[in-house]
């Protein structure tokens, strides 16, 4: 692998030579790789641990990274970049729109047709297309549930992404994968949902959802990859749950994350040529005259978790340190919290499964990071050949994950650890992004988009592109923008509709509809808009952590009277941005169009990012004080 080569020639070399305008000269736009990664948690990556607690390792135990430190090494780290919906659809899409939950009114995993829908706007790919002249192309997951770019009838022409190169099903298809999930139709309608594992040696083994199946390999699966699946208390079988740990059937690049991989790297090693891709699919490689906007949606460390046997080996004899958790902690739960927990309780595991299901989940990061290496050095390579700019964008995960933290295990709360996900931004204009650079004031994941299309020459200071809740991260990096005084996220799938406002020193949720479940509805969309505004404390299920003295959030102090002030201040806050601040909300059908939009404006410009509160100044002030 010649990753480490080439990108010590960029940062001593080529990089020094571009220039430092602010909009690239038409013809010199550069080529974009979009690194998205699944679940992935910030303290997998040793660069940000020691930029966040002096320290290479997790507070867990050991890590292993060198491929993305090295991005870090070259590029700008915002290390306190947060997402704004912690599930893998809802904030891929608000990813790819630079808009929030609520301004595009999808909030989890609904499929959703925006066509004739007067709010929606153009995706990022879509722009870029159209308005800067770039060819895309997407390749692994996406896990944007927009029906009109799917392969059906009414599907827009060109789709979401000009070429894209397969995702699991089809690379399964040629058996170039490691295990592949779908359901088998009977009569027209989906069946049971079997995993198939394929081996190295070639077998390819059924795990059928039920056990009684005629066609059930189980029994030998579990002896070649020990798989420990997620199971409830009183689940004696312990083998319907997903897989959090285990090993890969598979070896390194034969994954489905390495058949990525190969299939990006293929794509760009045919520039201007026709071949057959990996699927055995007639192709024309990227155009030499038009700038290139890549996407590469890396499956790992989502579940299944299964790092390959040489990398789980270095981590094997790791001793790591087991996230407690108390029955104290879970008696200040709220409702909406409860609900998660006995979705995804993980704290009745052994000791031993908790230690493997940790070992294997930081395994299979170090996996993945080599494969990152590798997309990043075909990259560079490919755009040092043509001689033109370039820029990576790096997400580390589209959302965290709970390794026993709070007894669970999966994301889609308001945690920290479901939350903070860095973003490491690599370009060959080193004014723009500076090597080395650590930037640590508040950043999101709706910044994303007006970044990625500001590096592409677009003025996103342009009146049609108001719509951006986001900011350009470059101008974020070079001090031109003033810093947001807090973060928003909006939690919504299986737990039920709640928000979350993060400061510096306080973490407050709360629930923001009086619905219970996830799901809008005919019913419920548009309907009591209003009701958090005057309902009883208790009935919004609160929580609310000083971060100064509990990181951990632990402690809810929600209800104690000395955090009053300031949790009304932040509930006054919280309230007036995601639901009268152009908040949208849609009973999305799969196929439907010209649907029923429900929008509430009654604290419009309320989202301005400043925080002029008294009396967190005074908790502040007060606090300092007490530590001198």
């Amino acid at each position: 692998m010649k990753f480490s080569v080439i990108l010590l020639a960029v940062v001593t070399g080529a990089a020094l030579a571009c220039g430092v305008s602010s909009t690239p000269l038409r013809g010199q736009e550069p080529n974009i790789l979009w690194i998205v990664t699944d679940d992935q948690r910030v303290d997998s990556i040793a660069a940000f641990n020691r930029i966040r607690h002096g320290e290479s390792d997790s507070r867990l135990g050991h890590v292993l990274s060198p491929n993305v430190d090295r991005l870090a090494r070259m590029g700008t780290t915002f290390i306190n970049t947060f997402n704004q919906n912690p599930g893998c659809a809802p904030s891929r899409t608000l990813m790819h729109t630079g808009r929030y939950s609520h301004h595009t009114g999808v909030y989890g995993f609904e499929y959703y047709n925006p066509i004739g829908q007067s709010h929606w706007r153009p995706m990022v790919p879509e722009i870029l297309r159209d308005k800067a002249g770039y060819q895309t192309l997407a390749v692994g997951k996406l896990g944007i549930r927009a029906q009109h770019f799917a392969n059906q009838k009414g599907g827009t022409d060109p789709p979401l992404y000009q070429t894209n190169l397969g995702y699991r099903k089809e690379f399964a298809a040629q058996g170039m994968v490691d295990w592949n999930k779908e359901s088998k139709w009977v009569k027209g309608k989906p069946g049971p949902k079997n995993e198939t594992f394929y081996f190295a040696d070639g077998d390819q083994l059924i795990w059928p959802e039920f056990a009684d199946s005629a066609s059930n390999d189980r029994a030998e699966i579990q002896k070649r990859l020990g798989l420990l699946r997620h199971y409830m208390p009183d689940d004696e079988d312990k083998q319907s749950g997903s897989i959090l740990a285990g090993v890969n059937p598979q070896t390194g690049e034969n994954t489905r994350d390495g058949s990525f991989t190969r299939a990006l790297l293929d794509h760009l090693a045919h520039a201007g040529e026709s071949y057959t891709d990996m699927l055995d699919r007639p192709q024309i490689g990227p155009a030499t005259d038009k700038p290139l906007f890549a996407y590469i949606g890396f499956e790992f460390p989502h579940t299944p978790v299964l790092p390959p046997a040489e990398f789980r080996e270095r981590f094997q004899n790791r001793k790591y340190q087991i996230p407690e958790f108390s029955k104290e902690e879970f008696a200040a739960f709220p409702p909406q919290l409860k609900k998660l927990y006995n979705n995804s309780q993980s704290d009745h595991f052994t000791e031993a499964e908790k230690h493997q299901m940790i070992a294997d989940y930081y395994a299979f990061c170090a996996y993945g990071d080599s494969l990152v290496g590798e997309a990043a050095d075909g990259f560079i390579e490919f755009s040092e050949n043509q001689d033109r700019p370039w820029l990576i964008l790096y997400v580390c995960g589209d959302h965290g994950w709970r390794l026993n933290h709070h007894g669970m295990v999966s994301k889609f709360s308001h945690y920290d650890t479901d939350l903070h996900n860095p973003i490491i931004v690599v370009s060959s204009d080193k004014a723009k992004f500076p090597a080395g650079k650590v930037i640590d004031e508040f950043t999101e994941f709706v910044d994303m988009a007006p970044t990625l299309l500001a590096a592409a020459g677009i003025d996103i200071d342009d009146s049609d592109y108001d719509y951006l809740d986001g900011r350009d991260l470059a101008k974020i990096a070079a001090g031109a923008l003033p810093p947001r005084d807090y973060i928003i996220a909006e939690p919504t799938w299986v737990i039920g509709p709640r928000a979350v406002i993060r400061t510096q020193d306080y973490k407050f949720a709360m629930k923001i509809r009086p619905r219970a479940g996830h799901t809008m509805t005919a019913t419920t969309a548009g309907k009591d808009i209003k009701w958090a505004l005057t309902a009883d404390l208790k009935d919004i299920e609160p929580t609310l952590f000083d971060l100064r003295n509990d990181p951990d959030e632990i402690n809810n102090v929600a209800f104690d009277p000395r955090y009053r002030t300031v949790l009304d201040a932040l509930r006054a806050k919280l309230q007036n941005i995601v639901l009268g601040d152009g908040r949208i909300e849609i009973a999305w059908t799969k196929t439907g169009t010209n649907l029923p939009v429900h929008q509430s404006n009654f604290a419009e410009g309320a989202n301005d990012g400043l925080l002029n509160v008294p009396a967190l100044q005074q908790a502040r002030d007060d606090h300092r004080r007490g530590n001198q």
